[in-house]
Order: C-alpha cells, then sequence, then structure tokens
C-alpha cells in the first residue's frame, strides 16, 4: 500500500465509526419494501374478509385467511431479520465468530437490496460446522458488507448475474471468499485496490470501500485479497483461527 495515501488515525477511526453506524441503514430501503409487501398481504385479504363478513358472504374466506397468514409470516421473518441484524450490529468488542454463520446472516440481509434480491443468483457454499476466529462481529460484518457491495455492483450491467460466497481454511486461517460474474477492475486500478480514494465506478462511490475493509480487520489479524488471473473477480477476507 502507498504509505503517501494513508489517511492518519483520526481520520481512519472517525471513517470505521461512520461505517459501522450505517451498516444495517444502507440497505434498510428494501428491507421497508419488503416489510410493506407483507404488510399488503394481510391488509387486503383483510379488508375483503371484512367486507365479506358484513355483507353475510363467507365463500372464499378460507383462501383470504391463508393469504393473511402468508403475510403474517413474511412480516415476522423480516422484522426477525431486521432485529437479529440491528443487535449483531451493536457487537463492537472481540468474540469467537463463525465466518461461515456470519456469511449467511448477512447474505439473508441482501434481500433488502432489491437488485440483488431479483436480478442476482446468489450462491453459497458455507459449512455447518468449521472453527473460529475472534473479532468484533461489526468489523467482520463490515469487510464482508464491503465485499458484497463491490460484487453487486460488479455485476449491475452483466448477463446472468451471479455472486458466490464460500467460507474455507487454509494455513491456520479461516477466510471468506467472494466471487461474481464481473469483469473485475481495471489494470490501471488493480495495483491500488485497497489504497483510499481509489476506484473506477465513478458517481457517488468514494473509493473508501475496501480500504476501510482492509482496515477493519487489521487490528485482529485479518486480511484482504484480490486473485487475479482467476476466471471471474475473486476477493478473499481471512483471519487467524482462534
Amino acid at each position: 500500500m502507498d504509505s503517501s495515501r494513508e489517511l492518519s488515525p483520526c481520520v481512519l477511526s472517525a471513517l470505521l465509526n461512520r461505517e459501522r453506524i450505517i451498516l444495517t441503514a444502507r440497505l434498510l430501503r428494501g428491507v421497508v419494501h419488503n416489510l410493506s409487501s407483507a404488510i399488503q398481504m394481510i391488509a387486503l385479504p383483510l379488508d375483503l374478509a371484512q367486507l365479506a363478513v358484513e355483507q353475510g358472504q363467507t365463500e372464499g374466506m378460507s383462501q383470504r385467511l391463508a393469504s393473511m397468514h402468508e403475510g403474517t409470516d413474511r412480516l415476522r421473518m423480516e422484522v426477525d431479520l431486521l432485529a437479529k441484524r440491528s443487535l449483531a450490529d451493536q457487537r463492537a468488542e472481540a468474540q469467537p465468530l463463525s465466518l461461515a454463520r456470519l456469511a449467511g446472516e448477512q447474505l439473508d440481509f441482501w434481500r433488502g437490496d432489491l437488485f440483488c434480491k431479483h436480478e442476482v443468483d446468489q450462491k453459497r457454499r458455507l459449512s455447518q460446522a468449521g472453527g473460529y476466529v475472534k473479532a468484533p462481529y461489526v468489523d467482520a460484518a463490515l469487510a464482508l458488507n464491503s465485499l458484497l457491495a463491490n460484487a453487486v455492483e460488479a455485476v449491475r450491467d452483466s448477463q446472468g448475474a451471479w455472486i458466490k460466497v464460500r467460507d474455507f481454511q487454509e494455513d491456520g486461517r479461516l477466510g471468506l471468499e467472494v466471487s461474481d460474474s464481473g469483469a473485475g477492475p481495471s489494470p490501471e486500478m488493480a495495483a491500488g485496490l485497497f489504497e483510499p480514494f481509489v476506484g473506477d465506478k465513478g458517481g457517488r462511490h468514494d473509493g473508501l470501500g475496501l480500504y476501510l475493509a482492509a482496515k477493519a480487520l487489521e487490528p485482529w489479524g485479518g486480511r484482504l485479497a484480490w486473485r487475479a488471473g482467476a476466471p471471474h473477480t475473486t476477493f478473499v477476507m481471512d483471519l487467524p483461527s482462534a
């Protein structure tokens, strides 16, 4: 990393704190959309059922009740997901973490991104059992979500978009590999991927995502890497096995 690009410790700390705070908020719009859809699945059949009862009509009531139950189940699922994510993002102390479980929780929450939900084939290869790393949940989640956000952005203009996440164990370290069907970074950008203010997405992107992800893992012995030469774009995060 080019030391001339390094941010001062106080600026870096402030930016990391900002990232931790807005981790959930970035996907909140999509979650609210899902909540609204679930509420409509309950409200409309309920209104129709009430009207039918007032008119003394019971035909089709069973179907309306079934639709309301489906909406209630969806609403409960979305609320549970939001509650779990909100509580998880508050865990700022280092603790034993299963990266596979963390990845599953974060991918579930990415259903809040409507493009990811409807346009991206999400592939998971996450083991049910494995070792642990020791790091704050919020920092590991910050790093993974940066890789997921990068992958989702990379496949927005591609046909047959897919993202694959798998966990692995290698040389006393546990990690997550995030691959996508995108074209990958340009040659000009590849050398500075994990430096601040480096990026080729333009628009509202400030080029800090991967840099802050790497810095969030650094105090816990974590690393980020980009695997060049793969048939698709692949980023890797790993930490020492606890």
